[in-house]
């Protein structure tokens, strides 16, 4: 249960600017919104991704048309450290078991990413249309105050407390299509945007006292159940603590809808 439920701590994280008034719009009989003063098509957009904010996840996008096919973007997104997302559904997850439940009580996440694409437009172009975009994504995420209990020589439970900071480089392609609303609005949906490569972090926690060698043990025993999808995990403790290192692949898949203003 620990290594499933500490999958999804990680996992469930697992998407103003204005020239000038337009003349025309793109609409269903594919006209283009246009700058009032040279008559060009407007070629920036800014989005907010409005399903990731079920997460908490705040996805802000800036998209520059290059050409009328090619189009480059910015991506950032984040989420503000605080209290796991879907917490209530971990705690259904862990009832009956405790121990488990515990883990998450005080636990805190936070989350920021770069995503940088370049978007190919396969209809009308100057960011109409469906599109293919290959992508880079580097992943920070913050963790504190996950629990682990283990046996003391004192016939009692202790607790010890891991924090720390993966981090995750993927690239992927992202499926989508961006449509106009009216005058300005646009509308983004990411279909399916696959990514996967590697990541690195350390989750390190600190005894209030030394550690006897056979607490040591049983923390080690503890700490040996945890296990990430694709990842390799190496466990280290020692006379004041542990430290749990995470190496190896990490992949993801990028989907949603974003609302977004042309200029």
């Amino acid at each position: 249960m620990k290594k499933i439920l500490l999958s999804l701590s990680i996992i469930l994280l697992s998407s103003v600017a204005t020239f000038s008034q337009s003349t025309a719009t793109e609409s269903g009989n594919g006209s283009i919104a246009v700058n009032n003063d040279f008559g060009l098509p407007n070629k920036n957009n800014v989005k907010l991704s409005l399903t990731s904010l079920v997460f908490k996840n705040f996805q802000l996008q800036y998209e520059r048309s290059l050409t009328k096919r090619i189009g480059v973007v910015m991506g950032y997104s984040f989420i503000p450290k605080g209290g796991l997302p879907f917490q209530s559904q971990i705690e259904d997850l862990t009832y009956g078991d405790s121990e488990s439940k515990d883990m998450f009580t005080n636990a805190e996440l936070g989350y920021t990413a770069f995503t940088p694409e370049v978007r190919f437009y396969l209809g009308k172009g100057y960011g109409k249309g469906f599109y293919i975009a290959p992508f880079y994504r580097h992943i920070k995420y913050d963790i504190s105050n996950v629990n682990f209990t283990y046996n003391s020589d004192f016939g009692a439970k202790e607790d010890i407390d891991l924090g720390g900071k993966i981090l995750a480089n993927t690239f992927g392609v992202q499926f989508g299509a961006q449509f106009n609303l009216g005058k300005n609005l646009i509308l983004d949906w990411w279909i399916v945007g696959p990514h996967y490569g590697t990541s690195k972090g350390d989750l390190v926690g600190t005894t209030s006292r030394l550690l006897t060698p056979n607490e040591q043990a049983a923390l080690q025993r503890e700490l040996d159940d945890v296990e990430l999808p694709l990842s390799d995990v190496k466990v280290e403790v020692n006379a004041t603590g542990a430290k749990i290192n995470i190496s190896g692949p990490w992949g993801g898949i990028r989907s949603g809808v974003s609302l977004g203003y042309r200029f």
